[in-house]
């Protein structure tokens, strides 16, 4: 068995355990609202995980050809994926639960709104003890054919690139669409990546300007299995840095 094979074991295991956890889930909390940290301690971990649902508010993100918000999309994915860790007694601090841009003001325009929401997220994530940030996000072009999930790392801590490694890879096993991208180093114009202070990725969940991709990502159980597959890459990455 060559070395690449024998890697693949381990994770295809936890795949397959995080996959019968999700549908214990799914059968005994289908309202997806009051699960407790069933398995507090399984992951052993000093770190808090900040779950960023993109957007909200007054700033609906992508829009997709059906008209789909990403604001709408990303709070969906993040609601499930922190139940997830929840579950699994991962500690979590969510940006936001609700449709709402953070430190909004009426009297504000709408570039010191928006300022104001990404400076309200970054301070929530360094008043969190020992954070790993994961921003979720959806992907837009102008040319409909591109679709796929893919992981941007911040490049301010060298873990980040670790992170996304194991993240990416977790999306393409988990989701096994025929994606063929690789997580790559963030642009140094993302404000949160820029200066998240800890290990911190962005999640593009898929295209919104694909059409059939679009309508998996507004389909719950889509939501779900992108949910167990980021918890998957957590994870991962958890045994990566143990």
């Amino acid at each position: 068995m060559n070395q690449n094979k024998a890697r693949q074991i381990p994770f295809f295991a936890l795949i397959l355990t995080l996959a019968f956890i999700f549908i214990i889930i799914v059968i005994f909390h289908r309202n997806m609202k009051t699960v407790r940290p069933v398995f507090g301690g399984a992951f052993t971990t000093d770190n808090v995980v900040v779950i960023d649902p993109g957007h909200g508010g007054m700033d609906g993100g992508a829009t997709g050809v059906s008209g789909m918000l990403e604001k709408d999309c990303t709070l969906k994915i993040s609601k499930k994926l922190d139940t997830l860790m929840a579950f699994l007694g991962i500690p979590t601090v969510m940006t936001r639960t609700e449709d709402l841009s953070l430190d909004y003001r009426d009297d504000a325009t709408v570039r010191q709104n928006k300022v104001a929401d990404l400076n309200a997220r970054l301070k929530i994530v360094e008043n969190t003890e020992n954070p790993i940030f994961l921003s979720v996000h959806l992907n837009l072009f102008t040319q409909s054919q591109y679709r796929g999930a893919q992981v941007f790392y911040a490049p301010k801590s060298p873990m980040s690139e670790t992170l996304a490694k194991v993240m990416q890879q977790s999306l393409l096993t988990a989701l096994n669409d025929g994606n063929t991208r690789t997580y790559k180093k963030a642009s140094s114009d993302i404000f949160l990546m820029k200066n998240a202070p800890c290990p911190a990725i962005t999640v593009e969940c898929g295209f919104v300007s694909n059409p059939e991709e679009e309508a998996l990502l507004k389909d719950d159980a889509y939501q779900k299995k992108l949910a167990l597959a980021i918890a998957g890459g957590y994870i991962g990455y958890l045994n990566e840095t143990a």
